[in-house]
């Protein structure tokens, strides 16, 4: 398969006099070995529609590009952008480049404009990871599935299962809406500059839309996050702020949802979660 040729982040850096922004968290990869097994691992179809995230100098962008139909590109920074508007190769692949932030991206706009769901990739800025995961979770019905690199870090917490220390709010509301899977280690040698720590590729699968639960995912992310602040408590403790605030009885709750509410919340399974929010009851 051809691969199209980018400047490397050493030649584009030092040939500009410039350095990677630490505040974006810019890490790029230098790897080409490795940007084509995260592509590949992307499984992508010739109809589907593509959302990179943060395509910088194109590591992955030039493995996406012979096998999708419709590429989006979204980079914020401004000449990352420009260098690529101005180096991307002439392709099949019909290629749409957006400067801006991803974390204001209108994914449902871009989904209902191409008339399908769409399949995101990107190695994410580690400053973006949780919030931008969280974002992807509130448009999970206009997406169909998503790779990602992200830090080891974020990565254990979003495959964590119940009892362990990695386990929160992301580990439950992926556990409710979209299976994640571990795909791949990147070790820091691999990227320009090089990070501190190592990073995991997930795919997170956004295409079984049966049996979503009910209360709506701002509820249960409440519900959730309420715990989790203070995840030392038992969960009848944790609760009775947001339970007065909302005019409900904890022991009713905890009776309706089966839970014992002397348990921490680490220990509920996302299924005993959703159990628990329903219990509480916020009118849909």
């Amino acid at each position: 398969m051809k691969a199209y040729m980018f400047v490397t982040p050493g030649e584009y850096f030092r040939g500009r006099g410039l350095r990677p922004r630490k505040r974006w968290g810019q890490h790029f990869l230098n790897q080409p070995a490795t940007a084509e097994r995260i592509v590949e691992a992307a499984c992508l179809a010739p109809s589907e529609v593509v959302v990179e995230i943060g395509p910088g100098l194109g590591a992955l962008t030039r493995f996406i590009l012979p096998r999708v139909g419709r590429l989006h590109l979204v980079e914020l920074d401004r000449e990352l952008a420009a260098f690529l508007e101005n180096h991307l190769p002439a392709a099949e692949c019909q290629i749409t480049l957006h400067q801006e932030d991803i974390l204001a991206f209108d994914f449902g706009d871009l989904a209902r404009r191409e008339g399908e769901p769409l399949v995101v990739v990107g190695n994410l800025p580690y400053n973006i990871s949780s919030p931008l995961i969280f974002r992807l979770l509130e448009v999970r019905d206009c997406l169909k599935r998503a790779v990602l690199m992200v830090q080891k870090e974020v990565g254990q917490r979003l495959t964590a299962g119940p009892g362990g220390k990695d386990y929160g709010v992301l580990s439950v509301l992926l556990g409710v809406y979209a299976p994640v899977r571990s795909l791949l280690v990147v070790t820091p040698g691999q990227f320009y500059p090089p990070p501190q720590v190592d990073s995991i590729v997930v795919s997170i699968d956004f295409s079984d839309r049966a049996g979503c639960p009910e209360p709506s995912f701002a509820f249960l992310r409440q519900v959730v996050n309420t715990c989790f602040q203070q995840r030392r408590k038992t969960l009848h403790n944790g609760l009775k702020g947001l339970a007065g605030r909302l005019g409900v009885r904890l022991e009713e709750v905890f009776r309706a949802s089966g839970i014992d509410p002397q348990r921490r919340p680490e220990t509920l399974s996302p299924e005993e979660f959703v159990r628990l929010t329903r219990a509480i009851g916020l009118p849909q």
